[in-house]
């Protein structure tokens, strides 16, 4: 009876190993299923929203993981997630990749693999046209409004020590605190606030961007970890792009020359993203 159990458990194991070795080759799951399920953000224009006329996902993230999905030979499948979910979704088994503004820390790299970039933007302090703050230091002492959960919190609270976060919900609750005066400033990247500032009408109180970035922060492709080669055929098509000018053309129509945001590129696709914090 031993010897039985012990063989049972044995036999166990080996089918577990071997289940874990099949699902951890997503790449070919996802092949076989035809689909990539791409969780993105809907509520984040020009990177991922739902476009006022189709009704339907539409910017600069949704069309980088439909050219993707094309590139392993699949059809994109597009999921809402939240900033406040997407880990959870990608973690859970509920969308296979993640190309929702998912900024690499080094903590976030423990839980999902990433791949190179696809976008790296400058976050800036943002407060009103008319107030009189015009540099970080003048922050000092002042309340700042973020996002609850935002990694930028710690980063504020280490440049400017003796300024007061107040976390909010989600960033419109935190713009409306900046127009109402209940905060001096908050913190967008680049595409972020000038599209809040244009979407936001002619009714707001026009806003101003400090010079000084609180910090330059890579995104990419995340996924669930043990994904080596989903990672790697990732990172081989962001190259590509980079490469044949795919790239520089899907910036220039939803971030760059051709948008009315006018950005200029300063990443490479497919770069490693712990590079910006070792170089």
């Amino acid at each position: 009876m031993k010897l039985k159990l012990i063989l049972a458990a044995a036999i166990f194991a080996g089918a577990a190993t071997l289940s874990t070795i099949v699902s951890a080759d997503q790449l070919n799951d996802i092949k076989t299923a035809g689909t990539l399920n791409c969780g993105v953000l809907t509520n984040s224009p020009p990177l991922g929203f739902q476009d006022p006329k189709t009704r339907e996902p539409a910017g600069y993230e949704i069309e980088l993981c439909g050219m993707f999905a094309k590139y392993i030979g699949v059809k994109p499948q597009l999921t809402p997630v939240s900033p406040q979910t997407r880990m959870a979704e990608l973690t859970q088994g509920r969308v296979d990749i993640l190309a929702s503004l998912l900024s690499y820390s080094k903590e976030r790299a423990e839980q999902v693999d990433f791949s190179g970039a696809y976008i790296a933007e400058d976050f800036n302090f943002v407060v009103l046209d008319a107030s009189s703050i015009k540099t970080v230091d003048d922050l000092s002492d002042q309340r700042v409004g973020l996002v609850k959960g935002s990694v930028l919190i710690p980063l504020t609270e280490k440049r400017l020590p003796d300024t007061r976060v107040l976390s909010f919900e989600t960033s419109a609750a935190s713009f409306l605190a900046l127009q109402q005066g209940k905060v001096k400033a908050t913190v967008y990247r680049y595409s972020e606030g000038k599209a809040v500032q244009r979407n936001a009408g002619d009714e707001i109180k026009p806003l101003r961007f400090l010079d000084e970035p609180l910090l330059s922060m890579p995104s990419g492709f995340a996924f669930r970890k043990g994904s080596p080669e989903l990672v790697k055929t990732a990172d081989e098509f962001l190259a590509s792009i980079e490469k044949s000018g795919e790239g520089q053309k899907l910036y220039d129509k939803w971030l760059g020359k051709d948008s009315d945001l006018k950005a200029t590129r300063k990443f490479e696709f497919g770069k490693p993203q712990a590079t910006w914090f070792t170089n």
